[in-house]
């Protein structure tokens, strides 16, 4: 008889674990100075790899896939919502000038506009071509500020500074990149025509 310890993690579970144990390595990356040690193109590196990793083994995983078709699109939209707050703590970080005023400004404004765009979706009755909105909209968005931060790194890297120490580290190299990821299995299911 198999112990607990021996079952595997059912995949709602899997996946957060995965996010917790990221979450945890880059604070502890940030806490260790590993973050703020590394070249210039080490920020955006490592956010395209957080969107490149789970997306790979959402292609190479049926079950990943499925459990992604039963949370279902309008949960996976609804999840986007917290970018709300996230559009808070640039306003804030901005008035502190902790990050350049462009990101500040282009960042705040897309999250906000992106979080109240994915509620107002959700709780209207489902329109195929709402949620293609959303979504598209909200991945320019992730687009536009990872394009401005990596400017700003390469040309202004003292003004980037804070991203790689916490809470801010965990912004470009967490919640970017998970964000960006569900935007992306948002599109897959979209194409395959599954709105659960």
């Amino acid at each position: 008889m198999a112990t607990r310890f021996e079952r595997p993690l059912p995949i709602g579970q899997g996946v957060l674990l995965i996010l917790a144990l990221w979450a945890a390595g880059i604070s502890a990356a940030a806490i260790a100075g590993w973050l703020a040690a590394m070249p210039t193109i080490g920020v955006p590196t490592i956010t395209s790899l957080g969107i490149a990793a789970p997306m790979i083994a959402y292609a190479a995983s049926p079950a990943l896939r499925g459990w992604f078709e039963r949370v279902g699109l309008k949960r996976l939209t609804a999840f986007h919502v917290w970018r709300i707050a996230a559009a808070g703590l640039f306003f804030i970080v901005g008035a502190n000038g902790y990050l350049p005023p462009t990101l500040v400004r282009d960042g705040g404004t897309g999250d906000l506009l992106a979080g109240i765009f994915a509620l107002i979706v959700v709780l209207l009755p489902f329109a195929r071509w709402r949620y293609w909105s959303a979504h598209l909209f909200g991945a320019a968005d992730l687009i536009v500020a990872m394009g401005t931060g990596i400017y700003f790194s390469f040309t202004d890297p003292a003004s980037m500074a804070n991203i790689r120490v916490l809470p801010f580290a965990l912004i470009p190299m967490f919640g970017v990149a998970v964000t960006f990821t569900a935007h992306l299995i948002a599109f897959d299911l979209l194409r395959k025509g599954r709105a659960a």
